[in-house]
């Protein structure tokens, strides 16, 4: 599924995280891209190491997720800073069936203490992170630069997976919001929720 980064100073980033940044209260906010978070020095350096010289983004992400409803993938690693106990979800590209991802059958989940840092390899499906907390959770989201931004007006592709550039996403049936906005159905199986602490 991926890689556990455990070489990298997160002083400054939980001091910004502390001192900034706050769980969203409703649903999830996802910034793809923070200009402070990107000069940090420890951003940069992962960056370097992971990206090998490709531009990439790095921005925040929190909120109160207690369920896997939907699935996505990118093309290139995704690293997750996670500053907040979480629990991720994660499948391969291989298990999706006939345009589906059984999450119920197939998935494995991974408890992953704040502090951690991980890579997910670009055949990894995954969603958002899981709250392990009442109060919710919160992670820095790096990736290629481009990534889950708004596709151009003129874009056209067949594949209905695509949802935003680089970004190939599908959802559980009990997500209606997402279905609305032209995301297909394309996790099946019972929903996996969690409880929280």
């Amino acid at each position: 599924y991926g890689n556990l980064l455990q070489e990298y100073d997160l002083t400054d980033i939980k001091k910004f995280f502390g001192k900034k940044i706050c769980c969203a209260k409703n649903g999830n906010f996802y910034n793809p891209s923070n200009n402070y978070l990107e000069n940090m020095e420890t951003i940069e350096k992962i960056g370097y190491d992971i990206y090998a010289g490709m531009n990439f983004t790095a921005g925040e992400c929190t909120g109160q997720t207690q369920s896997f409803s939907a699935v996505e993938y990118h093309q290139g690693s995704e690293i997750n800073i996670m500053l907040t106990d979480v629990v991720m979800v994660l499948g391969k590209r291989n298990q999706i069936i006939n345009g589906f991802f059984n999450a119920a059958k197939d998935a494995t989940l991974f408890f992953i203490p704040a502090g951690t840092v991980i890579e997910m390899y670009g055949d990894t499906l995954h969603y958002s992170p899981i709250k392990v907390h009442q109060e919710g959770f919160k992670a820095v989201v790096m990736v290629l630069q481009g990534t889950n931004q708004a596709l151009p007006n003129n874009f056209c592709s067949e594949n209905t997976w695509i949802v935003k550039k680089n970004k190939f996403q599908a959802a559980h049936a009990i997500r209606k919001d997402k279905i609305a906005k032209g995301v297909i159905v394309g996790v099946s199986g019972e929903l996996i929720k969690l409880k929280q602490i």
